[in-house]
């Protein structure tokens, strides 16, 4: 998105032809904050639900005290690694999207990233929510090159992966 465009919220309409994708207002972020504490405690009460009773209390306990401690707010570790994973991207995607389509569903939004390619519409999700998606240096060295034999040849690196981080202010 453009400079222009971020300051006048003007959305992103070429990533997914005939919608448009908005920066979100307070409103989205609230939500978003609510899904992924919503989120938390499913994980925590799936995970409970084999346990016996005094286990499965006290599992709840401890995800409510984790809550209250460590809230799911914009800018926790929590709420970005939340924000920044696969799971989120459907819920974000719509709430991007609703701004301008009040009448989007979630599902029609999750339809929206089988539909087209979701590895291309993540970063640009992200980046409305503040997320930049950035290239991790690789985690070794690289072997020293051999001399060249003018043959082509494939090697894996970490250099591709990609790691959202939070945009510096301003």
């Amino acid at each position: 998105m453009s400079v222009l465009g971020d300051l006048t919220a003007a959305g992103n309409s070429e990533l997914l032809p005939g919608h448009t994708l908005s920066v979100p207002r307070l409103l989205e972020w609230a939500e978003a904050e609510q899904e992924a504490q919503r989120q938390y405690l499913w994980a925590v009460a799936d995970a409970a639900a084999a346990l016996g009773g005094t286990a499965r209390e006290t599992m709840y306990s401890r995800a409510v005290d984790n809550l209250k401690s460590c809230p799911f707010a914009f800018g926790s570790a929590a709420f970005d690694a939340w924000a920044t994973s696969a799971g989120a991207l459907p819920f974000l995607l719509w709430l991007s999207l609703r701004i301008k389509e009040p009448r989007i569903t979630r599902t029609q939004a999750a339809e929206l990233l089988v539909q087209h390619d979701a590895r291309q519409i993540m970063p640009a999700v992200l980046d409305l929510w503040g997320y930049r998606v950035q290239k991790k240096a690789p985690t070794h060295p690289p072997a020293s090159a051999a001399p060249s034999t003018g043959e082509a040849s494939s090697v894996a690196s970490s250099e591709n992966a990609a790691a959202p981080t939070m945009k510096a202010p301003g």
